[in-house]
């Protein structure tokens, strides 16, 4: 096996573009994006139709529910760090 990981046929985002494609995962880094990569995989993922993305975890997050959601509430602040392409947080308590 060449890869830890691969994830087939995904529609992968790029900066400025989204193409489908492979992508390979060894030692927990990306290694390969290709249009097809051959090798195989201890893990093989079919990702046809889904997005394949990176993503951040933030492990220190405050949201200021409930207290002054007028600043910051759950919502607004999950819908930030989504947009920021964050996708694991760690709620701290007040």
């Amino acid at each position: 096996m060449k890869y830890d990981t691969l994830i087939k046929n995904g529609k992968v985002v790029f900066r400025n573009s989204v193409k489908i494609a492979d992508l390979a995962i060894q030692n927990g880094k990306i290694a390969v994006i290709a249009d097809k990569i051959e090798e195989t995989a201890k893990q093989v993922y079919d990702a046809s139709g889904q997005y394949v993305m990176p993503g951040m975890v933030d492990i220190h997050v405050h949201m200021c529910e409930p207290g002054r959601t007028e600043w910051e509430g759950f919502e607004t602040g999950t819908k930030a760090l989504a947009a920021g392409g964050t996708t694991t947080y760690v709620g701290l308590a007040e």
